[in-house]
């Protein structure tokens, strides 16, 4: 990353909303934090911890189970859902602290946690996003995970708050957003992520509205061919016509906007921050 100013990528997929009670993804929390528990207190009762060989969780299906949860709550804006993801993920981890994508959920879970908290508590976000940074960081030691190394670019850039952060943890974000397009040439999450940069980085530095657009209509084209393997990340395809919606509205174009928010909640109908809080500041609602 080029720009010694703090890249703001914050708005959160998680916007401001009344917690969803009893949605999809706090029920799948509830129905996975006792199994979690059972394990971790069978597997590290009295001191030195036991083999999970004779455990039935599977860290797969765990991955999976975390997958779906965190999309589901980021979509429905349900802020008590990711809480409840987060402790399951922390959970998981514990009980297989070498197991790649469970790291990488751990450090996605936070980094989601961060994005919710950085306009009301900076402290506690900061605190989340260097937390993700070691689950990211492991999880990238462990397996190369495209999304690990673009979500780890992402963190570091946002904890950026001034010219001395900028020039090392900058400099960390570009490196790790080389290893991601490297990777990941073709991934649509990568460039999605890249664009995100690009909004909220100044034109002299690489950034700007412009070069956003180019890397969200890419992004879409990638998405088309999509289809990772579960449980490999698969989140962003609505969200990327969200911050395309937001750059046609930065850029003056509101109808090409209104278009993108609506093709957002095609792909996920219960999007709130789409629904509640983009579509809104355009005026008139929907296209009938």
């Amino acid at each position: 990353m080029s720009c010694p100013c703090k890249p703001t990528h914050v708005t959160p997929r998680l916007m401001p909303a009344a917690p969803v009670p009893r949605s999809p993804a706090m029920l799948r929390a509830f129905v996975l934090l006792p199994a979690l528990v059972v394990l971790l207190s069978s597997t590290y009762q009295l001191g030195a911890p036991r083999g999970l060989a004779a455990q039935t969780l599977d860290p797969v299906e765990l991955a999976e189970r975390l997958r779906t949860g965190l999309d589901e709550a980021s979509v429905a804006g349900d802020d008590d859902a990711l809480g409840h993801t987060v402790i399951l993920a922390r959970r998981a981890v514990t009980a297989f602290p070498d197991h790649a994508l469970l790291n990488h959920y751990m450090g996605y879970a936070l980094y989601l946690l961060a994005q919710r908290t950085m306009e009301t508590d900076m402290r506690a976000a900061h605190a989340s996003l260097e937390e993700a940074e070691s689950f990211l960081e492991r999880s990238i030691e462990l397996q190369p995970i495209a999304e690990s190394h673009a979500l780890l670019s992402s963190a570091l850039g946002m904890r950026i708050d001034g010219a001395a952060s900028a020039m090392s943890l900058g400099m960390r974000s570009g490196a790790a957003m080389g290893r991601a397009k490297a990777l990941g040439p073709d991934n649509p999450r990568v460039r999605l992520l890249e664009g995100i940069s690009a909004f909220h980085t100044p034109s002299m530095f690489g950034g700007g509205h412009e070069a956003a657009l180019e890397h969200f209509l890419a992004a879409i084209e990638l998405f088309a061919e999509d289809a990772p393997k579960p449980p490999l990340p698969a989140w962003g395809h609505a969200e990327t016509y969200a911050w395309l919606g937001q750059t046609h509205a930065a850029l003056g174009r509101s109808d090409e906007a209104r278009a993108a928010y609506e093709r957002a909640l095609e792909l996920e109908p219960g999007y709130v921050w789409v629904r509640e809080a983009l579509l809104p500041q355009l005026g008139g609602g929907l296209t009938p």
